[in-house]
């Protein structure tokens, strides 16, 4: 940035020599006696190398070339520099804004839409790199440029200087005024941008359900209504930059037309020569650049400082979950038992407690299994255990430490999840279940859709295991996709192994051949499995029914149901579905 704001100036020093070349050639031109040398008239070179011109002509003439050729080389650096800095910055920002998204808690994701999201790392990002690139080269040019120039004419009248200069201050106040206004509505139509991409990234997501209600012009009225919103404030916006450009050439051609007639009465009274009226031209030219990008600069300055801002809060904003100083470095390793404290929970903005005073405790290599019914807090308590989000009061420990102890790397680097709500990337099916590990290879990967029961159903596409899925694995079925969720956490080889609900979209015949799989797998592992079918848990070690965030029952499927609880009255309202459904 300093070696281009250099380069910049330097350019700009020999750019204000132009017009004193140019002015002495005219001035010599003017003494050459037309009548005694007619050859002067058969071509410019004629002139410039005359026996009357002699060797000023042919030395303004080197001199003019010089200034041109070093003033294009120092403008080529220039951009070579500060271009290319800037595009550095935005690589850079861009990387960082990525990194501190993937470090952000879970709450951050509650409060912005993904939209929203996108559009702050991407063009609000390309707005930012215009400020350290195309708008920082023409503040600086802009500056030095003008610096030159008025030094330059002021040397020659000052008298001249002050009449050619007299619409630089109108110019300037409306630039301030259209700046203003040109911040707010630049802030505006981002937040709007914002919204339409959130609804389109929506749309597309839910295609499949949009077409199975047949709302697809009602979803295409919701996305016009939003981008005419959008393309009204735009105009608007449009309207004062499509005004703001001509008034800066109407008022840069009145300065061409004063220097004109007061340099013609100059010249008359013989304070000045012909060739000051060319130098003055031309200086008034070389400012109407910099003065008409004065517009662009802040109109840029202005966009990129809204921009700034919504990026500013991203990189600010607090990483509730990240190493800090009570953290024991030493932890290298994890066992597994599992120790919830008094703990209570609840989501950021709520009133209510998603959980409340629960406590229990699963050692090291136990299977447990969380039942109740929807909404109850079961998915929200397995949440805390990679710290997905961490506990409201009360504490939850691993192997005896407090989990904000362990390294987060360390923690979830022994933990193999399989949400509620399956994601797949659009990548090959392989890719997505070595996800979780690196370097996994094709025997690793293939074993563990085997475990999972998904290798038989992933060797029936022509392409097996390069198969590549559409977005959120929209080429498999429900049950495909969560076998793949299963095989993805089994790879990792994890100390603790969290299945919520991961076997819902399978009937139960599929159910029970994964389970016998599962059962020589998860020996030896800490597993917590949610389920709604007791039929899928009732082998655990222990199990835990919660009701409206609380544990109120805990046992063996065998203890649970002598204590006709309840616990029991699921269980025997399934069987009797389950009689009903073979009946």
């Amino acid at each position: 940035m300093i070696f281009g704001s250099l380069f910049l100036t330097a350019s700009n020093f020999f750019l204000v020599w132009i017009p004193v070349f140019l002015r002495r050639t005219v001035d010599e031109i003017s003494k050459v006696d037309l009548e005694n040398s007619p050859e002067a008239f058969d071509s410019i070179l004629g002139v410039l190398f005359s026996s009357s011109a002699s060797w000023p002509l042919a030395k303004n003439a080197l001199f003019l070339v010089g200034a041109v050729l070093l003033s294009g080389i120092l403008l080529f650096a220039t951009r070579q520099t500060l271009i290319v800095a800037s595009r550095k910055i935005e690589f850079d920002l861009r990387n960082d804004i990525f990194d501190k998204l993937l470090e952000l808690p879970q709450r951050f994701y509650s409060n912005y839409s993904s939209g929203e999201v996108y559009v702050r790392a991407t063009e609000d990002v390309s707005k930012v790199r215009e400020y350290f690139g195309p708008a920082y080269m023409y503040t600086i040019n802009t500056l030095t440029r003008m610096g030159f120039i008025i030094t330059m004419m002021i040397i020659v009248s000052p008298e001249l200087t002050m009449w050619a200069l007299l619409p630089l201050p109108f110019l300037s106040a409306f630039a301030y005024w259209v700046s203003g206004y040109i911040n707010d509505y630049s802030r505006i139509i981002q937040e709007q941008y914002s919204t339409i991409a959130g609804r389109a990234k929506e749309s597309f997501s839910s295609v499949r359900l949009i077409k199975a209600y047949n709302r697809e012009e009602y979803e295409q009225q919701r996305f016009e209504d939003e981008s005419e919103s959008y393309r009204k404030k735009k105009l608007r916006l449009d309207l004062v930059e499509s005004l703001f450009h001509p008034t800066l050439n109407l008022l840069i051609g009145l300065s061409v037309v004063i220097v004109v007639w007061k340099a013609g009465q100059l010249v008359i009274e013989g304070q000045l020569t012909v060739g000051n009226i060319l130098e003055y031209i031309v200086y008034v030219a070389y400012l109407t650049w910099p003065v008409a990008s004065l517009g662009y600069t802040v109109n840029r300055f202005q966009q990129s400082m809204a921009s700034w801002k919504r990026i500013d809060k991203i990189l600010t904003e607090d990483v509730d979950i990240e190493d800090h100083a009570e953290t024991d470095r030493d932890i290298d390793s994890i066992d597994g038992t599992i120790e919830f404290r008094n703990v209570s929970f609840k989501y950021p903005g709520a009133d209510e407690y998603a959980l409340k005073d629960v406590s229990f405790k699963v050692e090291a290599g136990q299977n447990a299994a969380i039942v109740g019914r929807t909404g109850s807090g079961k998915t929200t308590l397995v949440e805390l255990v990679p710290r997905l989000f961490d506990a409201t009061e009360g504490k939850i420990l691993i192997d005896g430490q407090d989990i904000k102890s362990i390294p987060v790397r360390l923690l979830r680097e022994n933990i193999g999840l399989v949400p509620q709500d399956t994601f797949l990337f659009s990548d090959t099916i392989g890719e997505n279940i070595g996800f979780g590990t690196r370097g996994a290879s094709q025997n690793e990967i293939e074993e563990a859709a085997e475990k999972a029961k998904v290798r038989d159903n992933i060797l029936e596409f022509e392409k097996k295991f390069e198969t590549i899925l559409g977005e959120r694995g929209i080429t498999l079925s429900g049950g495909q996709k969560q076998r793949t969720a299963i095989a993805r956490a089994l790879i990792r080889d994890p100390k603790i192994i969290i299945l919520d609900d991961s076997l819902s979209a399978v009937d139960t015949k599929t159910e029970e051949a994964i389970l016998q799989h599962l059962r020589n797998e998860l020996e030896g592992r800490t597993t917590l499995m949610i389920s709604h079918r007791i039929s899928t848990i009732k082998d655990a070690d222990i199990i835990y029914y919660i009701e409206d965030g609380t544990i109120v029952e805990e046992g063996t499927h065998n203890e649970l149901l002598e204590n006709e609880g309840r616990y029991s009255v699921m269980y025997n309202k399934q069987l009797i579905e389950q009689e009903l459904a073979e009946i």
